[in-house]
């Protein structure tokens, strides 16, 4: 269940509601506009908006750039056993592999350590790396998380 308080700050909500857009439902903007109506609490004086404007110029209302899917992702989380059944003769060359997965060292160390979570491409990534040096091994992940990609 999704609470006004999950979402993120100064985060784009869609006012557009169920009768303009068929896919509101499962939108997470449109989700949090809903909760954002139904809450007692006092409202913020500003909001980020997707533009009402933009919604009518669209002729498929399923080709809107700004839809999040309300379905949780799953997400890896930590992988400090990663490299430990890899051969030591490619222990090197992979782990530098595994590294260049992520868009810079820190993100590396940071996921390693479980404090980052790594997305479904950076998965894909890497069990490439593993398929690519031969390996029969399938990437050993710490755990997984199941997160709304707000």
């Amino acid at each position: 269940m999704i609470l006004l308080q999950d979402v993120p700050s100064g985060y784009e909500y869609c006012l557009s509601g169920k009768d303009k857009c068929p896919r509101a439902a499962t939108c997470l903007r449109s989700i949090a506009a809903q909760l954002l109506s139904e809450s007692e609490e006092a409202p913020s004086r500003f909001l980020r908006v997707v533009n009402p404007l933009y919604l009518d110029t669209l002729s498929d209302l399923s080709a809107c750039d700004s839809y999040r899917d309300s379905t949780p992702l799953r997400y890896a989380k930590g992988m400090t056993r990663l490299f430990d059944e890899v051969p030591t003769k490619q222990l090197y060359e992979v782990r530098n592999r595994v590294i260049a997965c992520f868009s810079c060292r820190r993100y590396f160390y940071h996921s390693r350590k479980g404090e980052r979570l790594i997305t479904l491409a950076e998965q894909q990534r890497i069990a490439a790396v593993f398929k690519n040096a031969g390996l029969s091994l399938v990437p050993r992940f710490d755990g997984y998380e199941y997160v709304l990609n707000w």
